[in-house]
């Protein structure tokens, strides 16, 4: 289990999360909030591409066994999966981090709901001591404050119930949840945790924009419904939690109420959107090419390398481990056999193909007096260690094979 796929996802996300922040004020201004929102897709697919083999890259599986049962006359073997070498130190630690993030963010959003003190008014209209805004996933509830008829006027009212269901039906608490979840596989990233906050102010700005583009004539009331909303409560300083969407203190009010003037025409707010999916695809395609691969074998390297060398480990039962070693042209069969101390004779064949021009695939069928028990294949790089591992059936011994395969130009003399 190699570190680089990590380093390789890492790296394209936080380029792609520079050039966002390069890119979304100049575009914001030129062609609209929702193009500057929309840009940020460029950060999960340049993440994704960067996970993706690329041309010349080799693709393994990791070395274990899949085994394919075969039932005995009296007594079934049972052949399990194991993986030879222990998760590394690297998995461990960001896998740790992974779940401690994940729940961080989940006490998070628990937090606020319970500070939120919701109670239900009708449909998935709660009432707060904070908002307006709205939280949640699969059940959202918009939240809006104790006082919200008090502090704002019929239609003040009207354009802030737009806003919160603006941000329901364009699925912006779906998209909240995807950076939760790429802030928790990439914990170790600080850029991701920078770029937090400006992305959720595009987010609420390009909901801004929705909704002015539904009630151009009401920027100035819009305005003023946004000044209530953000002064309206100390409550509203620490944000909806990472699944929620709101008007809060977080969100720079300057700015936010100096875009509502800034009138973009439904031609550019297009162009816009276009641009962001040119640059978002763009980015991602470079992700995906930047990748490196494994250097190319040419055909006459690959045909004097016409052998397999096997070394192979096994060990039956409590018994002392046995060592041996074969080395055999690709695609002709071999034939390994041994005894254990409970008299069984258990025999092995093996055939060795060249999966490509890295890899090395080993199909086994393992017997046990004359009687199939599995059929295990394991596909490996050139030195890498590959196992199976066959339980204990009624009576019988368990069995474990450990086995590293490597390219050989020609067979050991001698």
């Amino acid at each position: 289990m190699s570190v680089e796929p990590l380093i390789a996802v890492t790296l394209a996300g936080s380029a792609a999360i520079v050039l966002v922040l390069a890119l979304r004020i100049p575009l914001r201004r030129r062609l609209g909030a929702g193009a500057a929102y929309a840009l940020w897709a460029m950060v999960p697919l340049a993440s994704v591409a960067a996970a993706l083999p690329s041309a010349g890259t080799r693709i393994s599986l990791p070395p274990i066994a899949v085994p394919d049962l075969v039932a005995t006359n009296a007594a079934t073997a049972t052949a399990t999966v194991s993986a030879i070498d222990a998760l590394p130190t690297w998995f461990a630690l960001w896998l740790a981090g992974c779940l401690a993030t994940m729940l961080l963010q989940v006490m998070q959003q628990r937090h606020f709901l319970r500070r939120s003190g919701a109670r239900l008014r009708r449909g998935r209209l709660y009432a707060a001591v904070t908002g307006p805004c709205v939280s949640g996933l699969l059940h959202p509830v918009i939240l809006l404050p104790a006082d919200f008829r008090e502090r704002f006027d019929r239609r003040e009212r009207r354009l802030v119930l737009a806003h919160e269901i603006a941000h329901l039906r364009s699925g912006d608490l779906f998209v909240n949840a995807l950076a939760a979840l790429l802030r928790a596989l990439f914990w170790f990233n600080p850029l991701l945790h920078v770029a937090q906050q400006s992305f959720r102010l595009d987010q609420e700005l390009a909901c801004d924009a929705r909704v002015l583009a539904r009630f151009p004539e009401a920027r100035r009331r819009y305005a003023g419904a946004m000044l209530k909303a953000q002064l309206g409560g100390a409550a509203s300083m620490e944000g909806p939690g990472p699944l929620g969407c709101g008007w809060f203190a977080t969100h720079p009010l300057k700015e936010r109420i100096s875009m509502l003037n800034n009138s973009i025409s439904v031609g550019r707010r297009r162009i816009g959107f276009v641009a962001a999916a040119l640059l978002a695809t763009a980015a991602t395609g470079l992700a995906w090419a930047a990748k490196p691969g494994t250097p190319a074998v040419t055909a006459s390297a690959a045909a004097d390398a016409a052998y397999v060398d096997a070394r192979f480990t096994l060990r039956i039962g409590d018994g002392a481990e046995q060592r041996f070693r074969m080395v055999n042209r690709f695609g002709e069969p071999f034939l390994a056999t041994v005894s254990d101390d409970a008299g069984s004779n258990w025999e092995a064949h093996f055939v060795a193909t060249a999966a490509d021009a890295g890899s090395i695939r080993l199909s086994a069928k393992l017997s046990r007096n004359g009687a199939a028990v599995a059929a295990p294949e394991l596909l490996l790089h050139d030195g890498e260690n590959g196992g199976v591992k066959v339980d204990a059936a009624a009576g019988q011994p368990a069995l474990a094979l450990d086995v590293v395969l490597q390219r050989s130009v020609k067979p050991p003399q001698g």
